[in-house]
């Protein structure tokens, strides 16, 4: 769906109940966005970063949990 019309339409061959679900749903997000001054965004719009080559590929026997966790006081 790309245009207003289409979104329209689907909306309206929704059953009542899906359609009330849809008006609290459009209803909060736009009162989130006045609040917030903000438009709501993901992780998936922030551009990738090149952190470098890699130093040696992750293996099996890696425990990355540990070795983040060994670094705890």
């Amino acid at each position: 769906m790309a245009t207003l019309t289409e979104i329209e339409r689907a909306a309206d061959a929704l059953p009542l109940e899906q359609q009330e679900s849809l008006i609290k749903w459009l209803s909060e997000r736009m009162r989130t966005r006045r609040l917030n001054g903000t438009s709501p965004h993901s992780v998936l719009d922030i551009a990738p970063v090149s952190l470098g080559r890699v130093i040696r590929p992750l293996s099996a026997e890696d425990d990355l949990l540990g070795e983040m966790l060994e670094e705890r006081p």
